[in-house]
């Protein structure tokens, strides 16, 4: 067993040679004022009382006698620079009386104060706007707002006699503190604690405390997150008591043996601080299972270093992982000289490993697949997020098949560790590093010397407050921060003090300082290439891929493809969870969503929608892709072997789950909604193993075309947030019925069909074509008319945002003239029952687009079919948006769309999630509300849609193979001028779009565009669809 390492006191080697440069600016404007009397970082050693131990186990601070939470209402005073800030504000005796107040925690910016920042990789303060170049250390002095904090508290009596501290859990970006007018310190880390010892400070009675922030400081340039930029006090606020004599920190490491992966290794390093008693005190512990039964125990006197250490070997433990997250609770207590307990803390403990081994990351000795995501901490507060809100991040996780989390790109509240410990995710713990405006070249921070203090300060701060916990399974460095000297020197220190998590750092690439290749948004060529090269022994996972911005995720399944089939492949993390988005009402009362540049004047530095790239919105409603996420990431895969005894061979992508913890429903459903035939089965197969499942042959129906294997598995024992109804994974096959079979139309026959002109009628239809477009301008049944607007050719959809930065895509679809594209009859002739159309279509420069034939064949039911014969002519674009028909809907006539298609909610060629069944849904449900309007409500695989009023009377569409459909509210031209949601304005009408083919949606905001197998190359299209009356 490995000796523990307390980081303590090691942390000096690294520091050799740091003096702090002498300068007259104030200490917010130098890199090396990392904080002023803090105590010394530490894990939580919140103080319970003795014997709670459900508090210990729930980390249920907030109950002990001993802390004091200071959130809520504070008195606040906001000033546009610092010369005009109330500079003896921390006086008990200046008046704040007439001040405004402020809920704490929550930034100034979404309170009424400031002006909320959203920008990327640059410092917002590096523009024009604030008559500012970045300069590090400095930042703008004359805009630089300040914030000044003023409430009081009073401490319970039953503190007196004992040591107090005063903990600020995150306050951007620099503060100082005081109490009682006397200046406790202060500090420059927005994302790590930072406490002091008010001990002597306190008095009885009332107390006055002074919180004076900064928005921008030299901590600015290493907090460069792709995030909105806001102040204030953002995290809790609190204060706790501990006896004279205390526990000052402890670490527990807690391994599982190396050879059989059984046993735990225990080791807990205990260190005392405070005045000694006359006799030596005694450090003990208890280690408890999930039923209370003492597990591990031991006592020994604190020695002369302060420094107790306990080793235990636990023979057959329950090891902790992300699917069953067994956990320990470890209670230490601090016992004076006679044996009574002076004090008590103590967290949960989880046994697991966390390692390269091989070349692969393993947990437990397991190669995992990370099936991850990047969560920035936001909510309509701001950076503040209730525990609630975070509980449902958790929820959401766990029930889309997400095993991992990286905290990006700082370190996260508290409590949202605890809750990972809990429900079982593993995390990447990042340091509040990134200086992303300085570049990576020579003028990064990493090679600067003089900012290793801040670097090595902030990687220690994260490292220490949760270094307990089992959940933190890797740790990294920073975030886009160039790479020197001073991650080199923070990787060291990290591998010094840490036995048992890799450490990763996207910059290092595959240098030294990273365990993992952990690169971000590289091609699925790029991991290829990386996996060819001779003697890797990293494995690969992206820290970032998948960018989730908008209408995306396209191509995930490829990803996956690769890392289920190479071993050093390992998965990565989408980027991101959650839209960073507010809510807003405009002065109409419309809401919308808004983004960067959305407030303040005119030319605020701003990176526009780009801040919103979330699987969830910002009130967590999962977006349709969150969808293909889980699919891709289920844990159960199957593929169909014999389709005549339906058997099929399934893989258990479990790491530490065996099949038999679930139960297969199967089922065969023909097209028309029958179930042919149905069960269920349960099946063991161990983790990472296949089996074969035959469920029998099944006597297929006459009456359907088609029929579909349906599996779907569900739990057996109902966890946190899944029941055992829930279906966790699910495959579909098809399978061939009677592929002639048609379906008889049951309508009444109308009289012999006439032409006049360019309409062709009896007593029931009416169909008019244009002499000009050639397109269907008109359709009548029984008196109503079911076109607002004409049935065109069309090539053309709503630019996404990966469309927007596609090369193949969206900026040639422009150039190319796609969205002004005019069609011009060449020839138009009458037919037996319709008409024979020739078309030409230009864009609105005049250029030729391609042309094209529409036959129209209408028969005295009103059954219309029209095929379609597209050849595109040359142009610039290499993929065409889509291909197929358009046409315009009055509202009234399209209240309902019943379909025969894959899935209840949008759907891509290159992101395919859901079972092809029967679904009903209406325009307005179809319309998937994104942050930017864009191209959505998507189905792809349709055998027939029809679109209905309210009665039930409209069209039945089919064709002849699947295709590709939509009805919404708002036009396409709406929707494509439209930058927010309250912009966009139905017109009375649906648009329909029947599409023969549409291309995929990539995800090339930030990372591969759609893969060439998911184009629309420039070839000839044939395709078809018949409209079929639907009367009630």
């Amino acid at each position: 067993m490995k000796k523990m390492i307390w980081t303590g006191l090691c942390l000096l080697a690294f520091f050799p040679g740091i003096v702090q440069a002498q300068s007259n600016q104030p200490e917010w404007q130098s890199q090396y004022a990392t904080g002023l009397n803090k105590l010394t970082p530490h894990a939580y050693v919140w103080p319970y009382e003795a014997g709670n131990v459900e508090a210990i186990r729930e980390q249920a601070c907030e109950s002990s006698p001993y802390y004091m939470s200071l959130n809520g209402a504070w008195r606040f005073n906001w000033v546009r620079n610092p010369d005009t800030r109330p500079a003896d504000f921390y006086r008990p005796d200046y008046y704040v009386g007439n001040w405004n107040e402020i809920e704490v925690p929550g930034n100034w910016e979404r309170q009424g104060y400031g002006t909320a920042i959203y920008v990327n990789e640059t410092y917002e303060f590096d523009d024009p706007m604030f008559n500012f170049k970045k300069n590090p250390p400095l930042v703008p002095y004359a805009e630089n707002e300040v914030g000044s904090y003023r409430r009081t508290f009073t401490v319970p009596e039953s503190w007196e006699g004992r040591r107090i501290v005063l903990c600020l859990e995150g306050v951007t970006s620099f503060y100082y503190v005081w109490l009682n007018g006397e200046l406790l310190g202060y500090n420059q880390d927005s994302k790590t604690p930072a406490e002091w010892d008010v001990t002597d400070r306190v008095k009885p009675g009332e107390n006055v405390l002074a919180v004076e922030v900064y928005r921008w400081s030299a901590g600015s340039y290493l907090e460069c997150q792709d995030m909105w930029r806001l102040s204030g006090i953002e995290r809790d606020v609190y204060l706790y008591s501990t006896p004279q004599q205390y526990i000052a920190d402890y670490k527990v490491v807690s391994p599982l043996d190396r050879q059989q992966y059984k046993d735990g290794e225990l080791s807990l390093a205990v260190h005392v601080g405070g005045a000694r008693d006359a006799e030596q005190p005694t450090v003990a512990y208890e280690l408890l299972d999930a039923d209370n039964r003492v597990v591990a125990r031991d006592a020994r006197r604190v020695d002369g270093d302060s420094i107790v250490t306990f080793e235990r070997v636990i023979p057959d433990v329950q090891p902790w992982n992300a699917e069953h997250p067994y956990l320990y609770t470890l209670v230490v207590n601090l016992q004076n000289g006679a044996g009574g307990v002076v004090e008590t803390t103590g967290c949960t403990v989880g046994f697991k490993t966390s390692e390269i081994k091989e070349g692969r990351f393993c947990i437990n000795g397991v190669p995992v697949l990370v099936k991850g995501v990047n969560r920035h901490e936001f909510s309509d507060r701001g950076r503040t997020v209730s525990k609630e809100l975070m509980l449902k991040d958790i929820q959401l996780m766990k029930q889309h098949n997400i095993n991992t989390v990286r905290c990006a790109h700082y370190p996260n509240h508290p409590y949202w560790y605890y809750l990972c410990d809990l429900y079982g995710l593993y995390v990447i713990d990042e340091a509040n590093i990134e200086s992303h405006g300085m570049g990576y070249g020579p003028a990064t921070l990493a090679k600067d010397t003089t900012w290793l203090k801040a670097h090595m300060d902030r990687t220690r701060r994260m490292y220490e407050r949760t270094k307990n916990h089992p959940s933190v399974s890797i740790w990294s460095l920073g975030n886009e921060a160039g790479n020197g000297s001073n991650f080199e020197a923070t990787y060291r220190w990290l591998k010094s003090v840490e036995t048992n998590r890799p450490v990763q750092y996207e910059r290092a690439e595959q240098n030294f300082n990273t365990d993992i290749y952990c690169r971000m948004y590289r091609s699925i060529d790029e991991i290829k290439a990386y996996l060819a090269q001779p003697d890797i022994y990293r494995p690969f996972i992206l820290c970032e891929y998948a960018h989730a911005m908008g209408n995306s995720e396209g191509g995930l399944q490829d990803y996956w493809k690769v890392f289920e089939s190479e071993p050093m492949a390992q998965g990565g993390c989408i980027w991101d969870w959650v839209d960073q988005s507010f809510r807003e009402v405009d002065d109409q009362g419309r809401w919308y969503w808004s983004y960067g540049g959305d407030y303040g004047p005119e030319g605020i530095p701003s990176f526009g929608s780009f801040c919103c790239n979330g699987l969830v919105n910002a009130v967590r409603e999962p977006h349709p892709h969150l969808l293909a996420v889980k699919h891709v990431y289920q844990y159960i895969k199957s593929t169909l072997t014999d389709a005549d005894n339906l058997t099929v061979t399934v893989k258990n992508w479990h790491d530490f789950t065996d099949l038999d913890a679930y139960t297969l429903h199967w089922n065969v459903t023909a097209d028309n909604g029958t179930v042919v035939a149905q069960g269920e089965r349960v099946t063991a197969c161990a983790p990472h193993e296949t089996v074969a499942i035959t469920l029998g042959e099944v006597k297929l129906p006459r009456d359907a075309r088609e029929a579909y294997l349906n599996l779907s598995w569900t739990p057996n024992q109902a966890t946190a947030f899944i029941k055992t109804s829930d279906e966790v994974a699910y495959d579909q096959f098809l399978l061939e019925a009677n592929p002639r079979y048609e379906a008889k139309v049951n309508l009444p026959s109308g009289r012999s069909l006439k032409r006049d002109g360019y309409t062709w009628s009896n007593d029931r239809v009416s169909a008019t074509v244009s002499p000009e477009t050639g397109a269907l301008v008109s359709y009548t049944y029984d008196g109503t008319e079911m076109l607002a607007r004409p049935l065109l050719i069309s090539l053309y959809r709503p630019l996404t945002e990966n469309d927007k930065k596609d090369k193949t895509s969206g900026k040639l679809w422009e150039k190319a003239g796609l969205s002004t594209v005019s069609q011009q009859v060449t020839s138009i002739e009458p037919t037996r029952n319709g008409f024979e159309v020739a078309v030409l279509l230009t864009n609105g420069q005049g250029k030729t687009i391609g042309t094209g034939s529409l036959s129209y064949v209408i028969d005295r039911k009103g059954v219309l079919t029209v095929n379609t014969v597209f050849t595109p002519d040359t142009m610039v674009v290499k993929s065409l948006p889509r291909v197929g028909l358009t046409f315009g809907m009055p509202a009234g006539n399209c209240r309902w769309v019943t379909y025969l298609g894959r899935g209840d909610m949008e759907t891509y060629v290159d992101r395919l999630a859901g079972k092809i069944a029967i679904y009903e849904t209406s325009p307005d449900e179809m319309f998937h509300c994104y942050v930017v309007p864009q191209a959505t409500g998507n189905r792809t695989d349709t055998r027939w849609a029809t679109l209905c009023d309210e009665a039930g009377n409209g069209w039945k569409v089919t064709a002849d193979k699947p295709f590709q459909f939509s009805a919404l509210p708002y036009t396409d031209t709406c929707i494509d001028a439209a930058t927010h949601v309250n912009e966009l304005q139905p017109d009375g009408t649906v648009t329909v779009h029947l599409d023969a083919a549409q291309t995929g949606v990539g995800t090339a905001t930030c990372g591969p565009g759609v893969l060439p197998a998911y184009w629309l190359p420039l070839d000839t299209y044939r395709f078809g669809f018949t409209f079929v009356p639907v009367v009630k």
